[in-house]
């Protein structure tokens, strides 16, 4: 009887794992789609090193209290949108 019991319960988690496995797969599968578009911007690439550097001068300048804070947020929420995310 206690072998019955074990491969009942090693069946069980062979199924919970082959489960996990196929929801893995699924998430993978719908997240690799060819056909979309890898980035939202069609706008000339930006050199991202200078993005970057912009982003730093405008930090030190807010550090420095010679910007606004609203100035501050409206220039960095532009430069942001420019940098690319991979």
């Amino acid at each position: 009887m206690a072998k019955s019991r074990e491969s009942f319960e090693r069946r069980q988690r062979e199924r919970a794992k082959k489960a996990k496995a196929e929801a893995k797969r699924e998430r993978r599968l719908s997240h690799d789609e060819p056909d979309a578009p890898t980035t939202t911007d069609a706008g000339p690439a930006v050199d991202q090193n200078a993005v970057i550097g912009k982003l730093a001068e405008l930090h030190a300048a807010f550090d420095n209290e010679e910007i606004s804070f609203d100035d501050f947020e409206a220039q960095r929420s532009e430069l942001l949108t420019r940098l690319r995310v991979d």
